[in-house]
């Protein structure tokens, strides 16, 4: 199995998306009204993506609204009460994102891995950096999408998450070491 390799830097309330020193993607987010919101730019510094994070409270769900150039809407939405299953329908096609322990996610297109995301920073070549593996580069702009609504509201990198156990997050199936 062939991967491209990406890196992510996040610092405050932004990630830069490099391929080499190359940036193609960066996301921006902020408070807004009491909410979350996110903007999406590409490598010309294009917004592509508006993206509101809401908790709906009667349906106890994590629901990201995305709004793309043509203001088309698609809802990335959790799947479970422990949040660590996301899901997302985009042009009939299904994407989800599984927030494993060890720091890492893994997106999957359809059933079938196409990247996994690791924020552990134990690879020496990755150092301060997030490490995203891709099998197809097609599938960039929605990977760093998904990731990007995870993390917004996040903003110290290293900082520990509030969890009560690692047992809680999903068990890696396919680890991609």
């Amino acid at each position: 199995m062939s991967t491209k390799l990406y890196s992510i830097k996040h610092l405050n309330n932004t990630l830069d998306l490099f391929s080499s020193d190359k940036k193609l993607y960066s996301s921006k987010w902020f408070m807004e009204f009491g909410k979350f919101g996110s903007e999406i730019f590409n490598s010309e510094n294009k917004i592509i993506f508006y993206i509101s994070k809401k908790f709906k409270f009667w349906k106890w769900k994590m629901v990201f609204t995305i709004k793309d150039q043509k203001n088309n809407l698609t809802e990335l939405i959790s799947q479970n009460n422990k949040k660590t299953i996301y899901s997302i329908d985009v042009n009939e096609i299904t994407y989800e994102i599984k927030i494993h322990y060890k720091k890492k996610r893994s997106i999957y297109k359809n059933g079938h891995k196409i990247a996994e995301i690791d924020e552990s920073f134990m690879d020496k070549d990755f150092s301060n950096h997030i490490k995203l593996q891709l099998l197809d580069e097609k599938d960039l702009e929605i990977s760093f999408l998904l990731f990007s609504c995870l993390k917004i509201g996040e903003v110290e990198q290293r900082s520990k998450a509030i969890l009560t156990s690692q047992k809680q997050l999903e068990p890696n199936e396919e680890p991609w070491d």
